[in-house]
């Protein structure tokens, strides 16, 4: 089984052969997928594995943010409602790729500004445009199956690339900081397995502590190899090769803020 259970109506697909996390929703009355992952052929068969589980067909794909991991198997899907914020399509569009052979090109056909939902009978889905990681991030909550999508905003045992050029860390503080006010007890990130309330905290805290750190001392004037260094000082649980990208991005948008 390619699709791990986190309860009888929410499955994931944790990495390989999605690579970035895919959510299937199981709604009283079709399946609703999280991301699509970036493998089309391998996507085909997770969506029949979970369309058998399930005893509904995939008609539904919401992404939380245009990267290529997450929506590159997009033409799999070409049939479905594509939800997505404005920001976000209007990134996928200027991306620019293209599809692989036999497949077409496929973009959202539904799109929203800052807030969307979906109701199905009793089940409710909510999307909302954050930005933070991408100026289009986009998290999903179900209330009824206490379980929220965060996509790239959250990365549970990975070190957080943050190195879009349309991130925003500060946005991203104030993303995790709306997940913990959520009455939610299954964090499922882009990256990584199913958390709690204790890894985004976990999150919280160090980019409220890198924050702390680096605008103190550009407000001292200090350089920029300085401020980075003394960002790369500041402690967290895992480490990794995004993040000297990561701090270079938030040193930037944090020096011209200061």
């Amino acid at each position: 089984m390619i699709f791990r259970s986190v309860t009888e109506n929410v499955f994931v697909i944790v990495g390989p052969p999605a690579y970035a996390n895919v959510t299937a929703l199981v709604l009283p009355s079709r399946v609703v997928l999280v991301d699509c992952g970036i493998q089309l052929p391998a996507v085909e068969e997770t969506k029949k594995e979970i369309e058998e589980i399930a005893g509904h067909e995939v008609d539904t794909i919401i992404l939380t943010h245009f990267h290529s991991d997450h929506t590159r198997a997009l033409p799999a899907f070409s049939d479905c409602r594509i939800i997505s914020s404005n920001i976000l399509s209007k990134n996928l569009r200027r991306a620019g790729r293209k599809p692989p052979k036999g497949y077409k090109l496929t973009f959202p056909n539904e799109s929203f500004d800052d807030e969307s939902a979906i109701q199905d009978g009793n089940v409710r889905l909510i999307m909302k445009r954050t930005g933070g990681h991408t100026d289009g991030s986009t998290f999903v909550h179900c209330p009824n199956y206490r379980a929220i999508m965060a996509g790239d905003n959250l990365w549970i045992n990975y070190f957080p690339w943050g190195g879009a050029k349309n991130g925003d860390p500060d946005s991203w503080i104030a993303a995790l900081q709306n997940y913990m006010s959520l009455d939610v007890d299954y964090f499922i990130p882009g990256h990584g397995p199913v958390g709690s309330k204790d890894d985004v905290m976990g999150l919280v805290d160090y980019m409220q502590n890198v924050r702390d750190v680096m605008k103190e001392m550009i407000a001292l004037g200090r350089t920029e190899e300085q401020v980075l260094r003394a960002g790369d000082e500041v402690e967290y649980s895992v480490s990794g090769i995004a993040k000297p990208s990561t701090l270079k991005r938030w040193y930037k948008v944090w020096r011209a803020r200061t």
